[in-house]
């Protein structure tokens, strides 16, 4: 397989640590050749560590790099700016999520990649965590028949937590119902930096075109994990024939059914091998009286600790559909899909509860605000991208 040049922007910002320490273990697939940041020190200290000429401006970067792949690792309300222009110079994407701030800007930077025959991955990376790859295994094989519930409560949210409700529910989302409430807090500064004075709580009702239907529990503390928020969250879900509780999966013996019910928990082995020094996840297999449902992971000849395996599935995700010519994984239209599903969780609240239906056709007002909000921060429209290039995000 052909080595690709790849470059990182955004290299002082949550989350890029993890890929280039996950690019560095990569080295049959990538050269790390540069690192941008507009903030020279991050830029510079994080080229020094792993090798790689530093940027402080994307121009800069395209025009003296021959760059196959971009790592986009900026804040969201850039993402659209730095895309845009990478895929106007004909670099393939990855993208930290969420795809964009708004449905506009999302299509911007897919209209944008199409149109310069760019492949585009959103870093989407919940779904792809072994445990999660391996109850994706458990529910295809059947042993929880039909899904029907998925409650993810006091879990992370958002984008996130509804690309898990989508692909749980293995249906198209239908409509959707929001509430919300906010209440003041002490002021807090969480461990990834961010103010908060406010708990911006919401509840989300989701109805897929398969009958399922899914509720998510979550705030803006909770995704912090601060104030004793989020110690605890359950993930169910319930099945024609049984049910997932965190990672246990619960079967009914067949001579109960009429005795009772009662569901018996089984649990999943892990096994190990070491690689390089490094204890990694080589399966995780479950063993039923009737059928052995098995994941195995594909990445085991990597050094990669298990929270790295999805950072490293996004990458080598872009990185197949460039040299192959096919599309990524999980792609640019399932990301802007996921967000969809936030914005509209988010708006039925501000409509006093209105179930809104997908898709949705018009910019909705929790959209209008955004756009507002970062003109008031920036000083510049949303939509303008050669403005958007030079700017400074800092991560709040």
């Amino acid at each position: 397989m052909s080595k690709l040049n790849i470059a990182l922007v955004g290299a002082g910002r949550r989350g890029a640590g993890s890929h280039l320490s996950v690019i560095a273990k990569l080295k049959d697939v990538y050269n790390l050749v540069a690192i941008c940041d507009i903030d020279e020190e991050a830029a510079t200290r994080a080229a020094q560590k792993y090798g790689a000429n530093p940027y402080t401006n994307v121009r800069d970067l395209v025009e003296h790099e021959e760059l196959d792949v971009v790592d986009i690792t900026v804040p969201g309300v850039a993402h659209h700016a730095i895309a845009c222009f990478m895929a106007d110079a004909g670099v393939h994407i990855l993208c930290e999520t969420p795809i964009a701030m708004t449905l506009p800007t999302s299509d911007m930077i897919i209209e944008r990649a199409k149109a310069n025959n760019v492949k585009l991955e959103i870093a989407e990376n919940y779904y792809r965590a072994p445990r999660e790859r391996f109850l994706s295994k458990v529910i295809e094989a059947g042993v929880i028949g039909d899904v029907a519930r998925i409650y993810r409560i006091f879990h992370e949210g958002g984008y996130h937590g509804m690309s898990m409700l989508r692909l749980r529910a293995g249906g198209e989302p239908k409509s959707a119902l929001g509430i919300t409430q906010s209440t003041p807090v002490i002021p807090i500064i969480d461990q990834m930096k961010r103010n908060h004075t406010n708990e911006r709580w919401s509840l989300g009702f989701i109805e897929f075109d398969n009958n399922a239907t899914a509720i998510m529990i979550y705030s803006n503390v909770i995704h912090a994990r601060s104030l004793g928020r989020g110690q605890t969250g359950i993930s169910q879900i319930d099945g024609s024939k049984g049910t997932i509780v965190g990672e246990d999966i619960y079967v009914t013996p067949e001579s109960d059914l009429q005795s009772g019910a009662k569901g018996i928990a089984h649990r999943a082995k892990r096994s190990t091998i070491d690689v390089n020094g490094v204890d990694v996840i080589e399966k995780i297999e479950l063993e039923l009286p009737d059928q052995t449902v098995t994941w195995e992971n594909p990445l085991k000849h990597y050094p990669l600790p298990e929270r790295q395996i999805a950072v490293a599935d996004e990458l080598l995700s872009i990185a197949t559909a460039v040299l192959n010519d096919t599309e990524p994984e999980y792609g640019a239209a399932r990301a802007r899909q996921d967000q969809e599903m936030n914005i509209a969780m988010s708006e039925s609240g501000k409509r006093s509860r209105e179930t809104l239906l997908f898709p949705l056709t018009e910019l909705t007002e929790t959209e209008r605000a955004a756009n507002e909000k970062y003109q008031r921060q920036y000083g510049h429209p949303i939509e303008d991208v050669e403005a958007g290039i030079d700017t400074f995000f800092p991560r709040h």
